[in-house]
């Protein structure tokens, strides 16, 4: 558990970082209104060098009709982003982002389908870097790095005005704030920072290391669609006012060890940092368009000292995908990132207890398709003392074939291979 107990985000954190070639601020809120309606709300300012441009978005879902009902996607001029050093103090046209932990005012105006939102955050927990005792929030991405703070538990109160009626809102809310010298097109194309990035990485993997066994996993699979440049992210708050955020960076696993971290924090000051994390996809939905797959709904196991977790994740609604296809030619065709409200439900347990959780969540992955389509790969291992031998599992769109073998040595010899074609329609 992460000792620290006093805010490790400084006024120059929140601030603006200009001219890094890459900066966002993102808000979740999940509310009521005091009609009984259950809402989400996420809204996204950034600004990047490569173009350069700004971007802002925010997606409106209802979840209790489970719908998207609004949404805005903007990428424009650098200038049309304003902000400041040493606090957060946004503005995109009408709508804006302002404060300094523990309090956030967000304002997001949308005139032409008649939408306001004023939202009030007042922070019940410390704000945390992501790997914060290991790498103090930098992460590795390509032969670069960039730094990924996260407040994960805000009360937050206001109003939400659609087609001139207004609703008064309570519910909980986050916050995060990511920035550095990094691209999703071109990963690889800077390297003046190289020596710290592998710094980086060296720290990350002794780290992951510490908190894995070397072993024969049950089972592991592998996919195209869940390649370096992507992430699975989810975050939410508990009935019990715990609340949770994750984020893996999948490294092609589909099913198996999560390369990650979950973070648990029972009292807004303390963290649970589990490493030793298993994760699969129990469902999954297609994009057509870009031949991948995303999970609606997933599962994750983690072990930290005395302390285990479970929890599933799933969506309660028709996510909304949010798609920025690349302009040149390249391996990677576009960005894809998916929203999706959903429920969450686990255990917790320690050598004292067991305590049920069930909660609020929003699942966010990012998939960065390519030209090869879909991919996958799966092995599942017969070990001692029930025998030993190995079940595989090979689909390609690509070539447009499924593979599958069976190996077995023992209780007793058997060897099985059969190779089909995957018809159009499937």
């Amino acid at each position: 558990m992460n000792s620290l107990e006093k805010n490790p985000w400084r006024p120059q954190d929140e601030g603006d970082h200009h001219p890094v070639m890459k900066e966002w601020w993102t808000i979740e809120n999940t509310f009521k209104t005091d009609d009984k309606r259950k809402w989400n709300l996420m809204s996204s300012f950034a600004h990047e060098m490569e173009t350069p441009s700004c971007f802002f978005q925010y997606v409106l879902f209802d979840i209790t009709s489970k719908k998207c009902v609004l949404h805005s996607d903007i990428n424009t001029s650098f200038d049309k982003l304003t902000y400041k050093k040493n606090r957060i103090d946004l503005k995109f046209r009408d709508s804006s982002l302002k404060g300094l932990y523990p309090e956030y005012q967000i304002h997001i105006e949308d005139k032409e389908q008649e939408f306001t939102a004023d939202i009030e955050f007042k922070a019940q927990s410390l704000p945390h870097w992501i790997t914060q005792d290991i790498t103090g929030g930098y992460l590795p991405i390509g032969l670069n790095y960039y730094r990924y703070g996260f407040l994960p538990n805000c009360n937050s109160t206001g109003t939400l005005t659609i087609n001139n009626k207004q609703y008064k809102t309570k519910g909980k809310g986050y916050l995060e704030h990511a920035w550095g010298n990094w691209s999703y097109q071109n990963p690889f194309q800077k390297i003046a920072d190289l020596k710290k990035t592998i710094s980086v990485y060296s720290r990350l993997g002794k780290w992951w290391l510490s908190h894995h066994k070397v072993h024969v996993p049950k089972s592991i699979s592998f996919s195209t669609d869940n390649n370096a440049f992507g992430y699975d992210w989810i975050w939410g708050v508990f009935d019990n006012d715990w609340s949770m955020f994750f984020g893996n960076s999948m490294f092609w696993v589909s099913n198996g060890p999560s390369f990650g971290a979950l973070y648990i924090t029972a009292d807004g000051k303390k963290y649970w940092e589990f490493c030793n994390l298993k994760f699969q996809y129990n469902k999954l939905n297609y994009i057509k368009k870009y031949d991948i797959y995303y999970p609606t709904d997933m599962e994750i196991t983690g072990i930290l000292e005395d302390k285990k977790i479970n929890l599933r994740f799933w969506t309660t609604v028709e996510p909304y995908v949010y798609t920025s296809p690349y302009e040149k030619d390249r391996f990677y065709k576009a960005f894809v990132l998916i929203e999706e409200p959903g429920k969450m439900k686990g255990t917790f347990s320690d050598s004292e207890k067991t305590i049920e959780l069930t909660g609020d969540c929003k699942l966010v992955p990012l998939r960065q398709p390519s030209f090869l389509g879909h991919n996958s790969i799966s092995f599942n291992f017969l070990k001692p003392p029930k025998g030993f031998g190995v079940d595989i599992d090979f689909c390609s769109h690509f070539i447009n074939r499924k593979i599958s073998s069976k190996i077995y040595f023992a209780p007793r010899p058997h060897f099985k291979f059969n190779i089909e074609k995957i018809p159009k329609n499937k």
